[in-house]
């Protein structure tokens, strides 16, 4: 496990990394911190990429950018925005604010407030 700058950075995950930012956790094996603030890495191959307050904690799970993003599922992503959550495996949240893809392979572009719950759906 690596810290690369930054303040208060914590790499506990074996293999994990944490480069720059500051009060940033990479707990999970092999998962990657890439700068932002207050943003947690804790499953494996899960990676945050910058932003504040995001959470990645799916398998192989990834938020890039944005704020107080989750991405939970297993091979999910929440891409920007804020507020966002990518709950079913293998879905994902492309920016904008308050939307939520839970169903399995679901998609939400962008937009306020929208659900994709049903299993590969799109709003």
């Amino acid at each position: 496990s690596s810290v690369s700058g930054g303040l208060y950075n914590i790499a506990s995950g074996i293999a994990s990394a944490v480069n720059g930012g500051n009060h940033n956790i990479a707990s999970g094996s092999s998962s990657a911190m890439n700068g932002g603030h207050n943003n947690e890495a804790s499953r494996y191959a899960s990676a945050v990429n910058g932003g504040w307050y995001n959470r990645a904690s799916g398998w192989s799970s990834a938020v890039n950018g944005g704020s107080n993003n989750t991405a939970s599922g297993d091979d999910s992503a929440v891409n920007g925005g804020r507020y966002n959550a990518a709950s079913g495996p293998g879905s994902a949240v492309n920016g904008g604010k308050y939307n939520a893809a839970s169903g399995k392979y679901s998609t939400v572009i962008g937009g306020k407030g929208k659900i994709a719950s049903q299993e590969n759906s799109v709003v």
